[in-house]
């Protein structure tokens, strides 16, 4: 018996009463896991698209336990944070594959949802996370000073070493974190047609009331 935490991905019907979920873990990467009974009111709450649980799963790839340990308030969100996770899971279930304990991509998703629940602006933990979603699939866009001297025309990157110095750098201004938003938009649409990968909506989306 395997047990990690896990995001959920992905949640699809799956014969009668079943569901078929796609979880991604830093310990096995992603996975596509049968739950039984899954679509049963006493289990439903626990199978939602963006959670992060302790998943519980057998050889045979069947999800035999499920506990939360960090939802959201999907009812109260807005289109706007609905679509983040939205957006988060996809790129998680296209770009992610293997396991990779070194990787942050729990702690910043956790990060974001935590921001998101509060209500409070998430544009610095939705981009941390996107970068390490990047960094983690080998795609790793080139941060070096020059690059940043052209994204941000008055602000000194000197020493910046890694992305959590750099996004901790304009954490408080708003008009650096909309310029790297744009900036990031091109890495990540570039990446996705290299791919053959659309995305079911606009980035832009997104972030346009936080």
């Amino acid at each position: 018996m395997n047990k990690t935490q896990a995001i959920l991905t992905n949640i699809e019907n799956f014969k009668d009463n079943h569901l078929l979920i796609s979880v991604y873990s830093i310990l096995y990467g992603r996975k596509s896991l049968v739950v039984f009974g899954g679509k049963s009111k006493k289990k439903n709450s626990s199978y939602i698209k963006g959670l992060v649980s302790e998943i519980e799963f057998n050889q045979e790839n069947t999800c035999v336990n499920s506990n939360i340990i960090q939802s959201y308030n999907w009812f109260l969100f807005d289109k706007y944070r609905l679509k983040t996770v939205d957006y988060i899971c996809y790129l998680i279930g296209k770009l992610l594959f293997l396991e990779d304990e070194r990787s942050n991509i729990l702690k910043y998703y956790i990060n974001l949802i935590s921001k998101m629940n509060l209500s409070e602006s998430y544009i610095s933990e939705f981009l941390l996370l996107e970068l390490e979603i990047l960094k983690t699939s080998g795609y790793q866009p080139d941060l070096n000073e020059n690059i940043l001297a052209k994204i941000f025309k008055e602000i000194d990157f000197q020493n910046l070493t890694t992305n959590e110095e750099i996004i901790t750098k304009i954490n408080s201004d708003f008009e650096a974190q909309s310029q790297f938003f744009d900036f990031m938009g091109r890495v990540v649409s570039r990446v996705l047609i290299n791919l053959n990968i659309n995305l079911p909506f606009s980035r832009s989306e997104i972030i346009q009331k936080n």
